[in-house]
């Protein structure tokens, strides 16, 4: 008799039967082997004492469940010394000792728990006939050893949030294999200093600035170089220079514009000034939201004017302290950054259209088809918004029925900055926007960006700053050493206080700094694995302790 055709599937077993049922398929087989070894004594024996059946769940076949039903025998033990009479024969390398499943489907279910979790995982393998619970998933994952790594010689360190603004922990990555070395429970100097103590070894040690870091990696591995965070430095003189922005944003508004760009000065007539259309729920909505933010902001400067630090106004108000930060740097009030006009699909019929409203023609059906005559190729609803926006300047009454909605003008409080004026917030990009061009290399700003970078410099600081700023840029990304100490003296002799601010911590922390600018290694990887880490917590929906996290973050690595 031949073998069976599935037969490879069971390799040393002779299959005798395949069952296939409306909801799973079961195969009946049965050891090829004549004898079996004691587990005790590793006697062999061909004494078959009796016959049982195992059921183990094996991997699906088309969608399938398959279930095994194995005729195991159970052997007598020849050795007289042997304390057990009676032994049943193995087969570890496909079903371990009393499991209920196969290895290789306890395998395949394993890597889908590392993969998708839980409750995902268990909505995947449902539709791919692996039937499993959420808890047994987890119970895997848990279930999976760590595996031991050796202390790397180059140690990355940043922090993740584990509940954000309020408890963080550590990842802690190799920095020649990229690969996760731990996790820590928390971010506080002592745990760092614990597990470099107890991991000897480390020779070169990649952070941001944080002063919890720098205590735990100088107490755990005093003789290890510290090396900062190459973009965090960038990002740091980033956020010093939009904190000057915002200090100087009534000198910046109040400066002419340039004569080649008056003749730019009056927008396009496609675009839509929504400034026209009074009485929307949007303008009122936004007038709101202004409202609101200024008097957080008003908040902010009173209290810090009560003597209260950036800490105790952020739990006070419930605001991040980035931006209580924000509002006590700003001598006037931080507007929101204006977004650029996008194209519109009926930008090459404004002038036509303008001529013929002009001309008194103020029906939309009939420039709807004079236009596609033209090859417009939209709907009516783009011309709609255009004339809508027009309508209310042409004076005709309106049938009556509906009273015009009024709208809520926001009017600042008496003695509030002149910059408070829309004319002036509008006249300027927000801080945070400003600062990117003031950062950036020349070559990659647009014509744009160029003209408004050309204003800026008829302000003397902002000179300063520009200069200051792009030879920090340059030194960092040409890692060039010799440039610190030169650069941080001009810096202080600038008299510009935020960026005094920031060379002095440079300054205070100038080993770590040099080291950065002469060394490979940076924390860019480490960046990488937090932002893995975040996309694993959210698959979990935020409901995965700590353990099952570190484990999701090591073994899967």
């Amino acid at each position: 008799m031949g073998e069976h055709p599935l037969s490879f599937l069971l390799p040393g077993f002779h299959l005798s039967q395949v069952e296939v049922h409306e909801q799973h398929i079961e195969i009946l087989a049965e050891r090829c082997l004549r004898q079996a070894s004691c587990p005790a004594c590793q006697v062999a024996s061909e004494r078959v004492h009796s016959y049982y059946a195992r059921h183990p769940r094996d991997l699906p076949l088309g969608g399938h469940m398959v279930r095994l039903c194995l005729n195991v025998r159970r052997f007598r033990c020849l050795n007289a010394a042997c304390p057990q009479a009676t032994f049943a024969e193995r087969v570890p390398e496909l079903v371990a000792v009393g499991a209920r499943r196969t290895q290789r489907l306890t395998e395949t279910l394993r890597a889908l728990a590392f993969a998708q979790g839980g409750e995902a995982g268990a909505r995947y393998g449902a539709k791919s006939g692996l039937l499993v619970s959420p808890d047994t998933l987890l119970r895997l994952i848990r279930q999976t050893p760590v595996p031991d790594i050796s202390t790397p010689r180059v140690l990355g360190v940043d922090d993740f949030a584990l509940r954000k603004g309020r408890r963080y922990g550590t990842v802690l990555i190799d920095g020649e294999t990229h690969r996760p070395v731990d996790l820590l429970e928390d971010r506080t100097a002592f745990t760092l200093a614990e597990w470099l103590q107890s991991h000897p070894g480390v020779e070169i040690i990649t952070r941001d600035r944080a002063t919890e870091y720098a205590r735990g990696a100088t107490g755990g591995a005093p003789e290890a170089i510290q090396v900062a965070d190459r973009w965090h430095l960038l990002s740091n003189l980033r956020e010093a220079v939009t904190r000057l922005l915002n200090r100087l944003r009534s000198e910046l508004v109040a400066l002419p514009r340039l004569p080649e760009r008056a003749a730019q000065a009056t927008p396009p007539l496609s675009i839509y000034d929504r400034d026209i259309r009074r009485g929307t729920k949007d303008q009122v909505r936004q007038q709101q939201e202004r409202a609101a933010r200024y008097a957080r902001y008003a908040q902010v400067r009173t209290l810090h004017h009560q003597g209260r630090n950036i800490l105790q106004i952020a739990r006070e108000t419930g605001m991040t302290r980035q931006t209580v930060r924000t509002y006590i740097a700003s001598e006037t009030f931080p507007e929101r950054p204006t977004h650029p006009r996008q194209p519109s699909i009926l930008d090459p019929y404004v002038a036509y259209l303008q001529q013929r409203w002009d001309e008194g023609c103020h029906h939309n059906a009939q420039l709807y088809q004079e236009i596609c005559a033209r090859g417009f190729r939209g709907s009516i609803r783009a011309l709609n918004q255009w004339t809508m926006l027009r309508r209310p300047l042409l004076g005709i009454r309106q049938p009556p029925g509906r009273a015009a909605r009024a709208v809520v003008i926001f009017v600042p409080p008496e003695g509030a900055p002149p910059t408070e004026k829309k004319v002036a917030h509008t006249s300027l990009p927000a801080a945070s926007q400003l600062a990117w061009v003031v950062v950036r290399p020349p070559a990659s700003l647009t014509e744009e960006e160029q003209h408004l970078l050309l204003r800026l410099h008829q302000s003397s600081s902002l000179v300063q700053a520009y200069e200051l700023a792009q030879r920090f840029m340059a030194m960092v990304r040409e890692r060039r050493p010799a440039a610190l100490a030169p650069w941080i003296q001009a810096c202080l002799a600038s008299q510009l206080e935020e960026l005094v601010t920031f060379a002095t911590g440079l300054q205070r922390e100038e080993p770590l700094i040099r080291a950065a600018l002469e060394q490979p290694f940076s924390n860019g990887v480490v960046e990488g694995h937090v932002t893995r880490i975040k996309q694993i917590r959210r698959a979990m929906y935020g409901r995965g302790n700590f353990d099952l996290l570190r484990r999701r973050v090591l073994i899967a690595a």
